[in-house]
């Protein structure tokens, strides 16, 4: 396969660097409501092993990113409107050091950088919440700051360098021992000035199907899929056949360890991928209960 094109290239290495800290993790019972003034505090420690990128036909190239990262998500439920709609506020956090192989479709020397990624601050309001049958929907907006660590010169970034948007609605079921979290995500994406680069808004579909084993286990299979809603721009021109897409399957095992402590380990592979980064993810996920 012939090498691709840098326009590319930058748009897959955006991409996947916006996994590192975007809210497109969900989790088994994560879209339950809580009691006001409930405080929840989540860390997640992961590992993203990126070594290939796809084209518009899914042939592969060389990419050779590694992204470590810790991010911490405290979550707090303020109150509930006319005493039905529960509403509060939460941030994304991260942490991230990248390396990149001197093997990459950049033709970059191998390099690494460690810092902050772009912090995400989100409301939250229920739209739905019945105890009783233990059915859960909710909107989460993110507003993502372009806070993350940012150098014109370097291949690879942990920042955007712009503004972003999650656009989030959620659902939560849990009739008895099986359970289903369902969230739909549609990204928006303003144009960085540094790069004149500008990727399309992507709409995302993630699930997790999952069985409580015992009272403190609980099993899950994960699922997602991408898909970028028209083509990048660079400079104000138009790439063709540019829209990203990648579907991802998982396993997914949660094990409360005390009443308010819970671990639990995510593992995701990419299964198909267009015009974006095809590898493995997996995390470690600790939440505390205040």
């Amino acid at each position: 396969m012939n090498r691709l094109g840098t326009t590319l290239s930058l748009s897959v290495a955006l991409l996947a660097c916006a996994g590192i800290g975007r809210a497109d993790v969900v989790d088994p019972l994560d879209n339950g409501a809580a009691p006001p003034g409930t405080a929840v505090l989540v860390s997640y420690l992961g590992h993203q092993h990126y070594p290939d990128i796809t084209d518009k036909n899914g042939d592969k190239a060389d990419l050779g990113l590694d992204v470590s990262s810790l991010v911490v998500r405290p979550v707090y439920f303020i109150g509930k409107i006319a005493d039905k709609f529960s509403y509060g506020v939460n941030a994304i956090i991260p942490g991230v050091r990248l390396e990149l192989d001197s093997d990459n479709v950049f033709g970059a020397p191998s390099s690494n950088t460690t810092g902050f990624g772009d912090i995400g601050i989100s409301p939250f309001i229920y739209l739905y919440e019945n105890q009783e049958s233990q059915l859960f929907i909710s909107f989460w907006e993110f507003v993502y700051m372009p806070t993350g660590d940012y150098d014109s010169d370097k291949a690879i970034n942990i920042g955007r360098d712009t503004w972003w948007f999650q656009h989030q609605l959620a659902f939560g079921w849990y009739p008895g021992k099986f359970g289903v979290d369902f969230n739909i995500n549609y990204f928006q994406f303003t144009e960085s000035d540094e790069l004149k680069y500008d990727e399309p808004d992507a709409l995302e579909f993630e699930t997790v199907v999952h069985y409580g084993v015992t009272d403190k286990l609980r099993l899950g299979v994960n699922a997602a899929y991408w898909q970028g809603l028209d083509d990048a721009k660079s400079d104000g021109v138009t790439q063709p056949d540019s829209e990203p897409m990648n579907v991802k399957l998982g396993l997914n095992l949660s094990y409360a360890i005390k009443e308010n402590f819970t671990l639990g380990v995510r593992w995701m592979h990419d299964v198909e991928s267009e015009n974006s980064a095809a590898g493995d993810w997996i995390y470690i996920k600790a939440a505390f209960v205040f």
